[in-house]
């Protein structure tokens, strides 16, 4: 069996973006990365409290009061998008900067 030349096999990786907790760019994830540093935000319950619908879910012993949080994750462009702002706020965030 022959392979076939590089030229007709060969991937190339021209570009790359991304944003991250602690990391606005793929550029600045490497830092994180190499320095080995915590970009999780853990939370005290009180804060919890705030934001949990169902407050019987922090009790629970697989709850983790952490998450990744990403800036500017707010900023989503409802419109542009054609969702009512109301709507909007009932989509993940994850969601909404994969729709970005």
């Amino acid at each position: 069996m022959s392979q076939a030349p590089l030229e007709e096999t060969g991937i190339a990786i021209i570009g790359m973006a991304g944003r991250f907790p602690g990391a606005a760019s793929v550029q600045a994830l490497w830092p994180v990365v190499r320095e080995g540093r915590d970009v999780i935000s853990r939370f005290e319950v009180a804060d919890l409290v705030a934001d949990e619908p169902d407050p019987s879910v922090l009790s629970q012993p697989n709850y983790v009061g952490a998450r990744g949080l990403l800036e500017g994750a707010d900023l989503f462009d409802a419109e542009f998008f054609d969702y009512a702002p109301a709507e909007a706020t009932h989509i993940d965030p994850q969601h909404r900067v994969w729709l970005e």
